[in-house]
């Protein structure tokens, strides 16, 4: 979003409030932007909070550091409002009580407006209209809706790919990059992993509209020799330049023995497996590496200072899908505890930590600084440096430190990096036609003979995978309701 379509933007502000010698610092280097028409319930402030951010925005108080951009502001208590092409600033009051979300001014109001409430509103939204910050450590942090969604609504793969298509084309998107977009969110719906799926693009359409994810990016891909080549993404939607690099790999992997590719300037790609069809259709190995900005505490850690960076193997078979390992460093992917935000339920313990360190079952928690801790102690902090060298140091100049946040750093591009490598069976090892789906056989029949008795499904990583695919090619994907009330889609 450029700076003449937003109506209210603050960068860089510091605020402190109070008397001389007991001043309290209200606003740390924050930044927020809010857009002609739009809606945003900022929480989290108490009363003096709530007065002095008003008077900033009005003008009647300077910032220590920093600009602020308002233009004509006017300013209340929440109740019913009367459309205006101004900037509205509402005092909503500490908690929801007779003046609540109904008298939030109506979506079709012209002006930009700013409801300013106390820490018992956080997380709530009017589905498609408001968006959910939350003042947090001096910082506005986005937070999802919480409260009761409803039940998960069952959509068939084929209206949710066209839906998605439809969002991304109308907030600009090309044809062909909102089609691969579309493909890898409905391939983790379809595989069990909605982490990764459809409750990503309302977050997608914001950094569009802000400028995180820029529409209009053409990646560039030079090729540094036959079989290594390296991918501007110049910012734009992730899964354009990770779709160009699986495609390239696999193709040059499969005529020299071995390929790689760096991506860097990128952003969230999605789930790594999604980019799994060129190897297997070229009987190639692949190996994907990612970076994302620091949601990871290392052990012992209260803070999150690492990425939740993932680490995927492709391995080919005869049977028309490759074996995939799939995971992501921290104890589970953020995306699950996102998901369990949207469906209004606690995580399980062990999954999350708050912004003091301590362990914590609310999801919303995550993004108010909250952390993952890494899985496997100090095991896997060797297991997420591998991803920071090699995608990260190597592929794209930058360790997961200097990677953006997506939901945080909505006008910023991520700048995360990718690397994937290719290995040609036919062309390593002893000679003959090695079949690499044979040897995985291999495998499964080990693992299986390890149990007294055939176990239930899932014991091999693949079926969890495989059950759920089966289930939502004939049933469609099951896709809480928070996530389709924030797209707008209507479904019984």
């Amino acid at each position: 979003m450029s700076a003449a379509a937003s109506a209210l933007e603050l960068r860089d502000v510091v605020l402190s409030v109070g008397p001389p010698g007991a001043e309290r610092v209200l606003l740390r280097g924050a930044d927020l932007r809010v857009g002609e028409g739009e809606k945003v319930l900022l929480s989290g402030l108490d009363l003096e909070a709530r007065t002095s951010l008003t008077a900033l925005l009005d003008g009647r108080m300077p910032p220590r550091y920093g600009t602020v951009s308002a233009g004509p502001v006017r300013s209340g208590r929440l109740g019913r409002v009367s459309p205006s092409r101004t900037t509205t600033v509402l005092d909503a009051g500490d908690r929801p009580g007779p003046a609540g979300e109904a008298d939030l001014p109506c979506a079709d109001d012209p002006g930009c407006v700013l409801v300013l409430a106390g820490s018992a509103w956080s997380g709530l939204s009017v589905p498609g209209r408001y968006r959910s910050l939350r003042l947090d450590g001096g910082q506005f942090v986005e937070v999802e809706p919480a409260g009761a969604p409803g039940e998960p609504v069952r959509v068939p793969l084929a209206e949710l790919q066209a839906r998605t298509v439809e969002a991304l084309l109308a907030a600009g998107i090309g044809h062909e990059a909102a089609e691969a977009a579309g493909e890898v969110l409905v391939d983790a719906e379809r595989r069990g992993h909605r982490s990764h799926g459809i409750a990503l693009l309302p977050t997608y359409l914001r950094r569009i509209k802000e400028g995180g994810i820029r529409a209009e990016a053409r990646p560039r891909l030079t090729e540094v020799t036959p079989a290594v080549a390296a991918i501007d993404a110049d910012g734009g939607i992730g899964q354009v330049a990770a779709g160009m690099a699986a495609e390239w790999c696999a193709s040059r992997a499969a005529t020299h023995g071995l390929a790689a590719v760096a991506v860097h300037g990128n952003n969230h790609v999605g789930m790594l497996a999604a980019y799994r069809r060129p190897f297997q259709e070229r009987q190639v190995a692949g190996l994907l590496l990612n970076t994302s900005g620091p949601s990871i505490a290392a052990p012992g850690a209260a803070r999150p200072t690492l990425g939740s960076n993932a680490i995927c193997l492709v391995t080919p078979t005869a049977e028309g899908e490759p074996f995939c390992v799939d995971l992501a460093t921290g104890v589970v992917a953020a995306g699950k505890i996102r998901d369990a935000a949207n469906r209004g339920v606690p995580v399980p313990p062990g999954w999350l930590q708050d912004a003091s360190g301590a362990a914590t079952t609310d999801p919303r928690e995550l993004d108010r600084d909250g952390s993952i801790p890494l899985f496997g102690d100090y095991k896997g902090l060797c297991v997420t440096l591998l991803a920071e060298i090699l995608a990260g140091a190597l592929a794209g100049h930058r360790v997961s430190p200097d990677v953006g946040k997506q939901r945080k750093h909505l006008d910023r591009v991520m700048n995360c990096s990718q690397l994937f490598v290719g290995f040609s069976p036919r062309h390593l090892g002893p000679p003959g036609e090695p079949s690499l789906g044979g040897f995985v056989r291999r495998l499964r029949e080990a693992v299986l003979a390890g149990h007294p008795a055939e176990p239930p499904r899932p014991w091999f990583p693949d079926q969890r995978e495989e059950d759920h695919a089966a289930l939502a090619d004939a049933r469609g994907a099951e896709v809480p309701r928070s996530v389709l009330d924030e797209l707008g889609w209507g479904f019984s």
